[in-house]
Order: C-alpha cells, then sequence, then structure tokens
C-alpha cells in the first residue's frame, strides 16, 4: 500500500452520538467509505452497523431506544434521505422516500412515534416542516414556508417534543431563528426582531423552559446567549475574544461545554452552571476540538463526546468523564504501517495584503527541509465563507511527502476572524480576495520560501472559483493551476444552482436581478483569454452546488483556444470527489499533474 493509499485509509471518526448508556454511534471513514459504527463502552467491541460507500451527512443517536437516524444521499446528489436503524436490526428503514428531494432530520419526539424534519418534496425552492408516523408511516406538512432556505438547528427538537427550532438562511453567515410550536402550530421568530445576525447551535434545557444558542449580536465574533421562551428574551452569557464554533448542555443542565475557534485551533471550555466558573478538567492534545459539528453528553452522568483532529492526527473521537476526571480516546486512527512521524503540523503565519489587511495562512514544508526555494502549492479553501483549519488533510500530506510545500491561506471573506473581515469580499469587492493571493505570492517569494518558478494554486468549490480567478487575472505567477468543482461563470452558476440556494448564494455573490453586470466582471470568463498556466479541471456529474456546465464552459473554451487543460469527471459524484475508489484514481493524476509543472525542467512554463 503505498503513501496515498494509507492516508486515505486512515479510518478518520466523526459524529459521535450516544445511543445508550454505555453504547456510542459514529461516522467512520474507512477502507470502503462513510460508514455507521457502534461501540459498547464496556467492552470495547465495535460492531459495523451500515454497509456501503454512499455518503452519509449527519448521525442521530436515541439514548432511549438504542436506534440510530441518520442521512444518506446517493451518488453525490445531496437529496438526503431519513432512514432508522433500529437497535439489533441490520437492514436501515428508509423513512422519507422522496429521493428526488432533500431532507434535513429535527428530532424524534419523546414517545419514539413521530419523526420531525425539514424537506424540499412541495416545491424544490424552500423547505417545509414535515411530521411522519413512525408507525403508520404517514407524512404531514405541519409548517409551509415561502421565503429562504429553511432547514432545523441541530438538536432542534425540545426534550418535550413541542416546539422546533429552525433557520432562515439570510446569508452565508447570517440566519433567522424560529421557534414553531408544534402543538398550536404557530411560529415565532427568536428573539423577535429583524436584526441581521447569525443563531445557531440550540441546546435545550431538559425541562424545555429555554436554551443556549450562539450568537453574533453582542459583537464582532459569536458568543453564548440564553434564550427564555416564557419571558421571549434573550441574554448574552459567554463572550470570548474569538468565535464560539458549538455549544452543548449536559442532560441535568449542570455542565454547559463550548469550543472556541481561536485563530483557526478550536478549544474546549466546560462551565459548571451550578458552580459559576469554568471547569479545570483533563486537556486534548494540541489540535481541532469538533471541527465539524459534535459535542455530545451521556444521557445520565457528565461524560462528553467530542473530536480531535490535528495536521498529523485523523479524527478520532474522545470521551471526556468529569466525574471521574478521565479524558481517552475512543478510536484510533489506522495509517496502515504510515508513520506519523513523517507527517507534518502546519505553521500559522501572516502576510500583508495589498491595503495593509493582515491574513493568515497556514504553511506545511516538507519534513526535513528548510523552508527555502520550495515547490509551493496555494490549496484555497472552499464557501467562501469558510475556513482553512490545521486538520488532517489526507492530499495535503501526500504532498508535503513528495516535496512539495502547500501555503493555505484564510483570505479575506473566510470565517473564523469576526464578522466584517467575512464580509470584506462581498459582491463587487469579489477580486479583493483574490489580490489577497497575488500579496502572499509576493510574500513566500520575497521572504525566500517559495521557488518563483515553481508555484501552483488549486481549491475545490469556491476555492474552484478563486483557482480560475488566479489564473486568469494573475497569470504570469504560476506554473500550474487544478481546479475541482469551481464556478467559472458566477452567472450561469446562479442560474442553474439548486433553486433553495440561490438566494442565499446571491447575498454573497451579488443578485441576478440587480448584478449582472458585477458577476460577469467578476468571473474568471471575463478574463479567460490571458490564462498562461496549464489547468486541470475536476468535477462530479451529480454536483447540486455547482453544476458540470461550469467545469465544461471552461474546459470547452480552453480546448477552442488550443490551452493545456485536462478534465476529469466522476459520473457518481457530487460535489467534489468523496468516494474512495474515486480518490484513489484523481489524487495521483492531480499530484502527477502537479509534479510535471513544478517540477519538469526546474518548472518552466509550458
Amino acid at each position: 500500500m503505498n503513501q496515498l493509499e494509507c492516508l486515505l485509509r486512515a479510518g478518520t471518526a466523526r459524529s459521535p452520538v450516544w445511543v445508550g448508556g454505555e453504547r456510542v454511534a459514529f461516522i467512520q471513514n474507512g477502507d470502503e467509505g462513510p460508514r455507521v459504527w457502534e461501540l459498547d463502552l464496556k467492552t470495547g467491541e465495535a460492531t459495523q452497523r451500515t454497509f456501503g460507500n454512499e455518503r452519509i451527512w449527519s448521525i442521530h443517536g436515541d439514548a432511549r431506544t438504542g436506534d440510530i437516524l441518520f442521512c444518506m444521499d446517493r451518488g453525490g446528489n445531496e437529496h438526503e434521505q431519513v432512514y432508522l436503524l433500529e437497535h439489533g436490526s441490520r437492514e436501515p428503514r428508509d423513512l422519507t422516500g422522496r429521493p428526488d428531494a432533500r431532507h434535513f432530520l429535527g428530532g424524534r419526539t419523546p414517545d419514539g412515534k413521530t419523526l420531525v424534519y425539514a424537506a424540499n418534496c412541495r416545491t424544490p425552492e424552500t423547505f417545509d416542516i414535515w411530521t411522519c408516523d413512525l408507525v403508520t408511516g404517514e407524512k404531514r406538512m405541519v409548517l409551509e414556508n415561502h421565503d429562504h432556505y429553511n432547514w432545523p438547528a441541530s438538536d432542534a427538537l425540545s426534550p418535550n417534543g413541542r416546539y422546533l427550532l429552525y433557520n432562515k438562511l439570510l446569508g452565508e453567515s447570517d440566519n433567522a431563528l424560529w421557534m414553531l410550536d408544534l402543538q398550536e402550530g404557530r411560529a415565532v421568530r427568536v428573539p423577535g426582531d429583524d436584526r441581521v445576525s447569525a443563531e445557531t447551535n440550540p441546546a435545550w434545557r431538559h425541562d424545555s423552559a429555554g436554551f443556549y444558542l450562539i450568537t453574533d449580536r453582542a459583537g464582532e465574533f459569536p458568543a453564548v446567549a440564553y434564550y427564555d421562551i416564557a419571558a421571549a428574551s434573550m441574554e448574552t452569557r459567554y463572550v470570548f475574544p474569538w468565535g464560539v464554533e458549538l455549544v452543548s448542555l449536559s442532560a441535568d443542565d449542570r455542565y454547559l461545554a463550548m469550543t472556541v475557534n481561536e485563530d483557526g485551533y478550536y478549544k474546549l471550555h466546560i462551565y459548571d452552571l451550578e458552580g459559576g466558573g469554568e471547569v479545570n478538567a483533563p486537556q486534548p492534545p494540541a489540535g481541532a476540538v469538533s471541527v465539524y459539528g459534535t459535542l455530545s453528553w451521556s444521557p445520565a452522568g457528565h461524560r462528553l463526546l467530542f473530536t480531535l483532529s490535528s495536521g498529523r492526527r485523523p479524527e478520532s473521537v474522545w470521551l471526556l468523564d468529569l466525574d471521574r476526571d478521565v479524558l481517552r480516546p475512543l478510536t484510533y486512527p489506522d495509517l496502515h504501517g504510515l508513520s506519523a512521524d513523517t507527517l507534518v503540523e502546519p505553521r500559522l503565519l501572516h502576510f500583508r495584503s495589498f491595503d495593509g489587511l493582515e491574513v493568515p495562512f497556514w504553511l506545511y514544508v516538507p519534513r526535513g527541509r528548510e523552508a527555502k526555494h520550495l515547490p509551493v502549492v496555494v490549496e484555497i479553501h472552499g464557501g467562501p465563507e469558510g475556513q482553512e483549519l490545521p486538520t488532517f488533510t489526507p492530499f495535503i500530506q501526500y504532498l508535503v511527502g513528495e516535496g512539495i510545500a502547500v501555503a493555505a491561506p484564510n483570505v479575506r471573506g473566510s470565517t473564523g476572524y469576526g464578522r466584517t473581515y467575512t464580509h470584506l469580499d462581498d459582491v463587487e469587492k469579489r477580486l479583493d480576495s483574490v489580490k489577497d493571493i497575488g500579496s502572499l505570492v509576493d510574500y513566500l517569494v520575497g521572504e525566500g520560501i517559495a521557488d518563483r518558478d515553481r508555484m501552483a494554486v488549486t481549491g475545490m468549490s469556491y476555492g474552484g472559483f478563486m483557482t480560475l480567478s488566479c489564473a486568469t487575472r494573475l497569470p504570469d505567477r504560476w506554473c500550474c493551476a487544478i481546479d475541482t468543482v469551481g464556478m467559472y461563470n458566477l452567472e450561469t452558476f446562479l442560474e442553474n444552482t439548486a433553486e433553495y440556494r440561490r438566494a442565499h448564494r446571491e447575498s454573497e455573490y451579488g443578485s441576478l436581478a440587480h448584478h449582472r453586470e458585477i458577476l460577469r466582471a467578476v468571473s474568471p470568463i471575463a478574463k479567460i483569454d490571458d490564462i498562461q498556466a496549464p489547468l486541470m479541471v475536476i468535477q462530479g456529474r451529480n454536483d447540486p452546488r455547482v453544476p458540470a456546465e461550469e467545469a465544461e464552459q471552461v474546459v470547452g473554451t480552453l480546448r477552442e483556444k488550443g490551452h493545456t487543460v485536462a478534465y476529469i469527471c466522476y459520473e457518481d459524484e457530487g460535489h467534489g470527489v468523496t468516494k474512495l475508489k474515486n480518490q484513489l484514481d484523481c489524487y495521483p493524476r492531480m499530484a502527477a499533474f502537479l509534479k510535471r509543472y513544478m517540477k519538469q525542467d526546474g518548472g518552466s512554463k509550458a
């Protein structure tokens, strides 16, 4: 097994949930793809509960019954269905049965008889709230929505089964939080005003009298607040110099756990609500805690599940037992003989952009090499309101193992650095983030880190758009470029993306009704004649976010011009390359493309 295969088969584990007092379920990406596994904490025995290689998006445990609920799509189409895997059963049951629609799980009522979820089966543009009788299979729409991208919040259903919290997405990072009274059929906005903000990640009290949540109403960064239902009021409780990402309340309402994003490092904090102070609990090793969204308290006692990852550490499940003051891992990634000592942790650095803005980036340097005159790949994250984090990324580690450094910036528009920073690239300011990349290149070359003639750029989704933008607007900086599921023409992208996504994407890029000229001007298509670097384009045929037409536009245009362009399209993928068999095909081809143009003849441009 070669290095890349070892990295891809590392067996990362995520999204741990309780399915009983001593049983934990989680999603593990192993040899064949994402599977649901169950771990018995008493015996240490792990049991695989699902089979197949389709993408599992989320998992929910029912500690009362031992059942597992999960959401899965087919072929990357993002039409997630909700499945029930009953305790002791080997075959999951499709509860929603609408492969033409997308579903978001809200929860299961305390009696276990009713499923609450959101779905766009009435119309593709909006998500209504539905219930499903798990005995009869009868489905009933309980709230018809007519605006925005609506979906239940995490842990959305109150413990008494009466209230459902759901989001109305106003922008990529802005939303309105609404509360639906399932008994009365009435929905109200929380906290009841029209202020544009972000209210996310509610954590209910066990008596359903209120909930904690994350909100940025208090300032630039998200903080923890408490909402009292009877008083219809919200009070900010915990504020940090950085943003809170997750919050979770223990079953007896005593302990409040949260993660804080400190310049890309996710750190765990726990507060004793009875004692009033922060708990001096064992701390996990350096890394990023639960970056993909799970903090889960046990149904009894004070045991917390979370995940941990770092550059050298594939994501794994950990358990913190406050009652016993014990911290331990529950899963152990398997590198299949590859030593973790061959992997590298990134360094956090900063550079000044064209307008003086300080921009952070992560630098991966090949082990045993000085950061001097290296071939460098600039890897740009998606989103655009996303964040590059110091977590385990197989392809980055593979490149570094091949002697290629990687610089992963958080250009303006990224999350994690405050509301103002996130909106610095909106609409007409879109190309300022491309200028950030130009400044990064200048910094890397000026500091002697990068070999000027051996620099490449790559990215996925919005990172693909940025890759194409860099290749067309900074044409002389690159020896090659790789775009994965990126947008080539923002106008056609908005016209063809999934209907329910269009409105909130327009808040970021500009609207088809009012900003067509801007959309055309900032798109890579506007400067395609200026491209110099050989280009590779990677696409999934079933992509609902960035349809394959975007890839085919740029490939067709460049081939007509006789430009060097390689195109790979996977018929069974959606937004990205997620299946192991496809990754084992795609990543070596990407690496070969990079090495060909970065190292051949000293990196001379083709």
